[in-house]
């Protein structure tokens, strides 16, 4: 299709209607949800998809959830009842082109004058999934049988604009919470209905033969400007590695090998996962929407931010990738539970990184490994409400944010795979709702990974139980194998999970395992340590001003500036200087030290 059919003014206004659906989509699931997950911490996305079932436009929305909309849709084609008006198809399959089973997809195709124009897209997370414990993580899953989650692939939850009601019926009898998940699946049912009138009324506005003629122009358009920005990279093969924690007696730990081929004169880039180990017995496998959301998200944070969220801009990021491989298609009946999560955020860190060698404009250290305490999935019985069961993840007191050319680390970027698209639980709201107290919520001091610009710190998290036990699940990796630098920058600080009785204090500390949901007793405390990012650059080359400032904001220690940085402060009045003499000596002695 030729852009001659769309003059740019109209492409303008016609992509940023689609934009502002989206953006109504989003608001609207945000203000009805009933869980915190989602209505406080966002965890959830929207998309608008072509009347080909192709991502034409995206709100701010989580990277992993919607880089690959258009694989979560495609099932509905072949849906034996096929698409028809009033429909609502749900799919949280990781083996149909979902993510993983806690993110329920809810697809409403859009029709106008009896023809299939768009679909809206909503996906959310769910506070519970019916998995086999009480948590919608499940990584020492051996298979999909014992994760014992709902597999929705695909199927019509809502036809002629009214519910299936066996449907709704299973999933209230299967989930811990089902008030929670109806509340949510109303709130996920009235943001793709929105999305669905205001498509239907654009439609109206403008005939059905201009917006598919704009459709195909944008992504036509998409294409073409991501095409310029890789014709831009050099030439070349790249590869690099990302090694992820082992699940003690289950899986090893894992080495995720990442290679890359640029094509400028093709205007593609190629990513090669295929060499890496097959899936394991365990909920870590990553599925084939979250390894191209994965991919497609590490080089995005590589290049201007202006080119077209579409699919024709994202098709020229290609990911070969093989059924039954960690990083690649989920094979049944292999678990994908954490499919979003760990492997997923070390993959996206890893492109990051090696794509620091192709282009450095926008150069970026690895992310904050993920799922320590502070955002683990919390259950007991509420004695506040008639001991009323509850299941939701917090999100709490991971920071995670990598250092890049020119900044440093953003505090709550949380994990790679959401890119700071999430909230932190409110403390106030969380402990009005649920049996349990925040001790405390602060940043670790010397915990950044170093650099000419430094990650985010790490944070300190603690929870202790009011009455009843809490069980807390929880997935933490980066515990042995922290976020790497770049450029020379350090490493992250290593994420850490651990317990202690109240009388006692944290003398009496007990070191959990990594992946583990452990019951936590009326007068324990568990602690939660997040891994921060990886450093940029040479701490060496860090403005001086800017560590002395560090150190005033309790940041980093006066003997961590001059040890990392080079770096001597002189504390002696309120407003700390630097020693100029004392920093250069230092700096120089420090320099020789590390040649």
């Amino acid at each position: 299709m030729s852009n001659n059919k769309i003059e740019p003014y109209l492409m303008s206004v016609l992509s940023s209607r689609l934009y502002s659906i989206g953006l109504e989509m989003t608001n609207t699931l945000m203000r009805t949800a009933r869980s915190q997950l989602m209505s406080v911490c966002h965890d959830l996305s929207t998309a608008i998809c072509d009347r080909n079932g192709n991502v034409i436009a995206l709100a701010e929305s989580i990277p992993v959830h919607c880089a690959n909309m258009g694989l979560t849709v495609n099932p509905c084609f072949t849906h034996p009842e096929g698409i028809k008006e009033g429909d609502l198809f749900l799919n949280n399959s990781p083996y149909h082109g979902n993510t993983h089973h806690a993110d329920y997809t809810y697809i409403a195709p859009v029709f106008y004058q009896g023809e299939l124009m768009f679909f809206a897209v909503t996906k959310g997370h769910q506070a519970d999934c019916g998995n086999s414990i009480p948590s919608t993580y499940h990584p020492t899953a051996k298979d999909m049988y014992e994760e014992g989650a709902l597999d929705w692939p695909c199927i019509k939850i809502q036809k002629d604009y009214q519910d299936v009601h066996d449907i709704i019926a299973i999933a209230k009898q299967r989930i811990r919470v089902p008030e929670m998940w109806y509340g949510d699946y109303l709130a996920c049912v009235g943001s793709s209905r929105t999305g669905e009138k205001r498509l239907i009324q654009m439609c109206k506005e403008y005939g059905n033969g201009i917006i598919k003629d704009f459709c195909d122009a944008y992504q036509e358009y998409g294409s073409k400007r991501m095409m310029e920005e890789i014709k831009k990279f050099p030439s070349g093969h790249y590869e690099y590695g990302v090694t992820c924690d082992a699940i003690e007696g289950i899986v090893p730990e894992v080495t995720i090998k990442i290679i890359c081929d640029v094509y400028p004169e093709e205007g593609n880039i190629v990513f090669d996962l295929r060499d890496n180990p097959d899936s394991q017995p365990c909920g870590l496998n990553m599925c084939e929407a979250t390894t191209l959301a994965s991919v497609v998200t590490g080089v995005l944070n590589h290049i201007t931010t202006d080119i077209p969220c579409n699919e024709g801009a994202m098709s020229h990021i290609k990911v070969l990738m093989r059924e039954g491989c960690i990083v690649g298609k989920s094979k049944m009946p292999f678990s994908s539970s954490l499919a979003t999560t760990n492997y997923a955020d070390r993959l996206i860190s890893g492109v990051q990184a090696l794509m620091n060698q192709i282009v450095d404009e926008y150069g970026i250290a690895e992310g904050g490994a993920v799922q320590c305490p502070a955002v683990a999935v919390v259950s007991g019985l509420d004695y506040r409400k008639n001991y009323s069961p509850y299941v939701n993840q917090i999100f709490c007191g991971m920071t995670g944010g990598p250092a890049v050319m020119g900044h440093d680390g953003w505090v709550t970027y949380q994990y790679p795979v959401t890119g700071g698209a999430m909230n932190w639980n409110s403390t106030e709201v969380l402990e009005q709702q649920y049996p349990f107290k925040v001790v405390h919520e602060e940043i670790m001091m010397d915990t950044v990974g170093a650099g000419k610009y430094d990650s985010a710190p790490s944070c300190k998290f603690v929870l202790t139980p009011r009455q009843e036990k809490v069980t807390c699940a929880y997935s933490c990796d980066g515990i042995n194998n922290p976020p790497k630098g770049a450029y020379g920058g350090l490493s992250g600080h290593r994420s850490a999970a651990w317990k202690y009785t109240l009388d006692e204090g944290e003398l009496s500390r007990t070191n959990l395992p990594p992946f583990a949901e452990p019951v936590i007793n009326f007068g324990e405390a568990i602690v939660s340590e997040s891994s921060s990012g990886g450093g940029y650059g040479d701490p060496l080359e860090r403005e001086a001003k800017m560590v002395c400032h560090r150190v005033r904001e309790g940041w980093i220690s006066k003997e961590f500036a001059e040890r990392t940085y080079g770096v001597v402060v002189d504390t002696s009045k309120e407003i700390y200087t630097v020693d100029e003499a004392g920093t250069k000596i230092t700096r120089e002695k420090l320099a020789q030290e590390r040649r």
